[in-house]
Order: structure tokens, then sequence, then C-alpha cells
């Protein structure tokens, strides 16, 4: 029975991420993402990218737009208490954008431990700053995140 990712599991997927993402790798976007997974943008009016395809399209898309990021501080939660081959991780991240400008906001990730390790099958960008027009967040969506549940 697993019992969710070592912290260097997390940290190595999130590190691939940001080489993979970043730098339009669409052959190794299955080292980082679930085959079925979704990318949920809160920024702007909001998108959602579902399935390896549509993040590879989405990647291809901002080509050499794409922002460089950064991700911090991240909090491992306990995943679904009926399978335990999932996990849930908080993360701040920091995206300089090819201006120089800088944003930053939370991830809002569940992770899935697959035959090849744990991959990322849902990921909710939330920006916090610059303050603007942002996608709301539905209404109870982030409480599985919340890092003072269960105490």
């Amino acid at each position: 029975m697993s019992t969710g990712p070592d912290r260097s599991e997390v940290q190595q997927l999130f590190a691939l991420f940001s080489h993979v993402f970043d730098n339009g790798n669409l052959d190794n976007l299955g080292l980082v993402f679930t085959k079925d997974a979704v990318i949920d943008l809160r920024s702007g009016p909001g998108r959602e990218f579902d399935g390896l395809e549509a993040i590879a399209e989405f990647v291809t898309a901002l080509g050499r737009d794409s922002p460089d990021h950064q991700t911090l501080d991240t909090v491992l939660l306990p995943g679904s208490p009926e399978d335990s081959g999932t996990a849930r991780a908080r993360s701040r991240y920091l995206a300089i954008l090819p201006d120089g400008s800088v944003h930053n906001g939370d991830y809002y990730d569940d992770l899935r431990l697959t035959a090849d390790g744990w991959r990322i099958a849902r990921r909710v960008s939330v920006p916090r700053y610059p303050l603007g027009a942002h996608a709301p967040v539905p209404e109870g969506l982030l409480d599985a995140w919340r890092v003072d549940k269960g105490r």
C-alpha cells in the first residue's frame, strides 16, 4: 500500500514540469502529466486544457512567449482516502514573462501514481499578482488543499 509520494519525487516532478513545459519539449509531457491530465488556468477569462494533446497544443501556441516557471513552497497533502495512489500538492509559483515582468500565484495539483511514477493529473493555476481580471474559482474547489484541514 502506497503512502503517497516522497517529497523528492514531487520536487523532481515539478522541476521536470518547468524544463519540459517551458522548453516546449512535447515528447516528454508524459513524464509530467497523466494522459488524461487537465490544466485549469484561472487567469484572464480562464481556460482549460484536457488531455496531453490539448496541453501540447497549448505549449506549442505559447512558443517563445512561454513564461519561465519556478515552483516554490510545496506542501504535500493526502489524496483520496479510498485511493492510496493519489496525493495533492499546493505550491506557489513565479512566472517570468518574456518582457521581464513577474507573475505569481498558486498551483493546486492532484497527483496520481502511474506505472511510470507520480504524474500531475490536474493542475489548477490561480494567479495572485499582478492584480487584475481573474477567472473565479468555483466555491469549495480549493477546500481539499487547505493546509489546516484536519487540525
